[in-house]
């Protein structure tokens, strides 16, 4: 057996391998009932260090497959709620201890018993519904919160998708209990790294809006152009679930012209005067300017899925 391999799957003298017979060949593995996952632990420091580097650690344990999560301070009591709070979503993960130096978090999940695509489903789901949000803040709606409440959600999706398939990508053990291989795995990255993205855009172009001061006439074509790209998005996703490789053809081919549109309207109300003095017209321009920024990558986004879908087997 090489070396390297024996290594990668944790294997010791007396092990069990399965052999199991594929075609013309024998495929030796590792025997699934006598294989045990080494946990692992990981202590994180938190004197010195302000909250968003603390998140950055934390959230990269997560991901980096640990099992139990230590962050130690001299005092953690300042920080604590909101140390509780980055912990809270992140899917599996448990408070098992809290002192006022130490606070202790387990890693529940199975992550053989994770499916890929219905987290893709779920987040596809929560996405649609930020989609329509966003238009109706543009509308003058007040939709901010909630679709800040389901962007917390769809990051909470996203990172436990990222640590499955990074667990699949490097144990084909995983990967075969997940029903897919690294290729798969991959691909199934790739579309959720842009479903994270456009639901992110929802969140800027509702952001925005409420700067822009957009007229009457403004809001209706841009919401006609938000609405085709969020259709787009439909479809997209459609053609993946379906593997419909003509409908992501078609999605593909289309970008250029979802593009120009933008630029189009773009050109067209970025030059509207504006009775408000030049600073509130500076502030109108460049929110304008983001929203169409975030509608383009919208776009980008969807074409990047369609490619995805294209080159999936």
């Amino acid at each position: 057996m090489p070396k390297s391999w024996v290594e990668k799957n944790h294997l010791k003298k007396g092990d069990l391998m399965a052999i199991n017979e594929n075609g013309c060949e024998l495929v030796i593995a590792p025997n699934s009932a006598e294989r045990k996952e080494v946990a692992q632990e990981v202590t994180i420091d938190a004197n010195g260090k302000d909250l968003e580097r603390l998140k950055c650690e934390i959230v990269s344990s997560y991901l980096n497959n640990c099992d139990t999560i230590n962050i130690v301070s001299n005092n953690l009591n300042d920080q604590a709620s909101k140390i509780k709070e980055i912990i809270r979503n992140l899917s599996g993960l448990e408070i098992m201890e809290q002192t006022g130096k130490r606070i202790v978090a387990k890693d529940l999940i199975n992550l053989n018993e994770i499916s890929i695509k219905n987290i893709i489903r779920r987040m596809d789901v929560i996405t649609r519904a930020m989609i329509d949000d966003a238009m109706n803040c543009a509308k003058g709606y007040d939709c901010c919160e909630a679709i800040d409440n389901r962007d917390i959600d769809i990051n909470r999706l996203y990172f436990l998708a990222k640590r499955v398939i990074k667990s699949g990508m490097k144990n084909s053990r995983i990967a075969k209990a997940l029903g897919s291989d690294s290729w798969k795995l991959h691909s199934d990255k790739l579309v959720l790294m842009r479903i994270e993205s456009i639901a992110d855009n929802q969140k800027r172009i509702a952001r925005y809006s409420k700067y822009a001061n957009l007229s009457r006439d403004a809001i209706n074509e841009l919401k006609k152009l938000h609405f085709d790209i969020g259709e787009n998005y439909k479809d997209v996703m459609k053609s993946y679930y379906n593997m419909d490789l003509k409908l992501a053809t078609d999605i593909e081919v289309l970008n250029k012209e979802r593009t120009r549109l933008c630029d189009k309207f773009l050109e067209k109300y970025a030059n509207i005067s504006s009775v408000r003095n030049s600073k509130s017209r500076y502030t109108e321009h460049v929110a304008l300017a983001k929203i169409i920024e975030n509608v383009k990558a919208m776009s980008t986004s969807v074409k990047d899925i369609a490619r995805t879908t294209l080159c999936y087997s």
